[in-house]
């Protein structure tokens, strides 16, 4: 074995180390890169056995953190002041050496210890940051593969939805298939045109309450309404467009209920002669409406109407 002087640098686990061996001395500095502790001894021959010189043992040190040779074991052991090191080597394959080193803590300046302080700080950040950074990108993940299933089932779902009718009369009111379409429309109807008399009494065959299930409706034109005196009873959100023709017959008198419709921004009403009170309700009624269209609507407050929509900016008009 090669008892040559020699000074190296090594990497062990979570130490950085200084190994330098000479036929009189060794000296051995270690640095724990994590807790930033240090350790530091020169040793001569008196710290070792007789069986080898100063300098070989120098070899089986270095050997030892080389990590090249499973014959040359050492393990790194902290105690209070000290870092312990085990050696176990088989030299030639034929020789066991076992002996323990005590590697003592060296004692840091007040500066020392201050920069020893800030590096800890800044390892554990670090180590913080990428903890938290990784459970984020994690967390990512999962929250991009479920936004993905999400979105796939919903489609789905809607491929299902859509196929669906919505019964807006009484099923006993509905004698022959060619009613269907207006009587139960596709729930994914975007434009309805209903006449609500059409299959007989609307106050009792006529579901009104079921439009608000038409996800995609924005235009409807109800023809005959004249089976309720406001819109309170039913509600859409979707609703762009909305066309009553109220029959000439006096029942439909108010719009309240107008806030059951947020997107609302047009309203037609024909023949409702005991319509009123349309202002005030408008003004304590939330509502986007930015046309009004009135037929045969006489009991309105013209004056007070066109001043209404004119501070508003609705276009209106009446006949």
């Amino acid at each position: 074995m090669s008892t040559s002087a020699a000074a190296a640098f090594f990497t062990y686990g979570v130490y950085t180390v200084v190994l330098s061996h000479t036929e009189k001395n060794i000296y051995i500095k270690l640095t724990d890169t994590v807790n930033f502790m240090c350790y530091e001894t020169t040793y001569d021959e008196r710290d070792f056995s007789k069986h080898f010189s100063l300098s070989e043992h120098g070899v089986i040190l270095r050997k030892c953190f080389e990590q090249t040779d499973e014959a040359f074991l050492i393990t790194l052991i902290p105690e209070t002041n000290n870092l312990k090191l085990q050696v176990r080597a088989l030299v030639g394959g034929i020789i066991r050496v076992d002996f323990t080193l005590f590697v003592a803590e060296k004692i840091l300046s007040n500066d020392g210890q201050l920069t020893l302080t800030f590096n800890r700080l800044e390892q554990k950040q670090e180590h913080e940051v990428k903890a938290l950074t990784q459970k984020y990108d994690s967390l990512l993940r999962r929250c991009e593969t479920l936004e993905t299933a999400l979105v796939n089932q919903r489609e789905e779902f809607f491929k299902v939805i859509d196929r669906l009718d919505v019964l807006l009369f009484s099923p006993a009111s509905i004698s022959n298939q060619t009613q269907f379409p207006w009587a139960a429309p596709k729930i994914s109807s975007e434009n309805l045109e209903i006449n609500c008399a059409s299959l007989g009494d609307a106050n009792s065959l006529f579901r009104l309450h079921n439009l608000s299930i038409f996800y995609k409706l924005k235009k409807l034109k109800l023809n005959g309404y004249a089976f309720r005196q406001n819109l309170q009873e039913w509600s859409t959100e979707t609703l762009v467009e909305m066309e009553l023709n109220c029959s000439a017959n006096g029942t439909f008198k108010s719009l309240d209920g107008i806030a059951n419709f947020p997107s609302l921004t047009t309203l037609t009403v024909f023949a409702a002669p005991a319509l009123a009170n349309v202002v005030q309700t408008l003004k304590n009624a939330p509502h986007k409406i930015k046309t009004i269209k009135f037929q045969g609507c006489s009991a309105v407050n013209v004056v007070e109407l066109q001043t209404y929509c004119q501070e508003n900016k609705i276009f209106l008009a009446l006949s």
